[in-house]
């Protein structure tokens, strides 16, 4: 499961059951869910740099592929940005 989904959800039905039935049912561990809930706001070198992927393909409205964006981001391999596209379906709309 995705943490953050597992986070959130538990988030809003703590009101109505407890935390440890609410992770029973999600199949997630207690202590899986608080160290989850403790680490997602935090924002990581990767999530930053996904961020700043997203924004350059925003910012030319999704029109040049992995190549051109990262040549605008440098220090940052092709493979790596190609990765986060396509993760992300971030994909050239233009062909």
């Amino acid at each position: 499961m995705v943490p953050k989904v597992v986070v959130q959800l538990v988030e809003e039905l703590k009101e109505v059951m407890t935390v440890s039935e609410v992770c029973l049912h999600l199949g997630v561990a207690r202590s899986t869910y608080y160290r989850w809930r403790k680490t997602a706001d935090q924002n990581t070198q990767k999530g930053e740099r996904d961020q700043q992927i997203g924004d350059l393909c925003k910012k030319n409205r999704f029109r040049y592929g992995y190549r051109m964006i990262a040549s605008l981001y440098p220090g940052v391999s092709e493979k790596t940005v190609q990765r986060v596209m396509q993760k992300n379906g971030w994909q050239c709309r233009v062909k």
